[in-house]
């Protein structure tokens, strides 16, 4: 697998981002390969789209950065390029001036009342 790259972000990259991340198709890619390697074959089988469709799709994510390919014989693989998803998804917050934090689990209505009822 080629090596996870981080993109300069400016109004181009995140048009490409967008165009990326605007199709249901493309999400269900970008889930798939979330969890490992697949070739264009694997994800047809899984989809249920036709070759050409699929090979469109990966070209768009490639074009973007979010795809990243590795050849090994005849095969080609698709992987996930993490590092430039993270850098899109800060890259944008950051230019809305967004701040990223985990969120502290909730306590339920349900347990926040019944430890209000055993503190009395």
């Amino acid at each position: 697998m080629k090596k996870q790259a981080y993109i300069n972000l400016d109004d181009r990259s995140f048009s490409k981002y967008f165009k990326a991340f605007s199709d249901q198709s493309r999400l269900k890619i970008l889930k798939l390969l979330t969890s490992k390697e697949l070739t264009v074959n694997e994800i047809v089988a899984k989809i249920g789209l036709s070759q050409p469709t699929v090979s469109r799709h990966l070209g768009i994510l490639r074009e973007a950065g979010v795809v990243i390919d590795r050849r090994d014989g005849q095969k080609v693989y698709y992987g996930l390029n993490k590092g430039a998803v993270q850098n899109c998804c800060e890259g944008f917050c950051s230019c809305l001036m967004i701040r990223i934090e985990p969120e502290k689990p909730a306590k339920s209505a349900k347990k926040a009342a019944k430890t209000k009822k055993s503190k009395k």
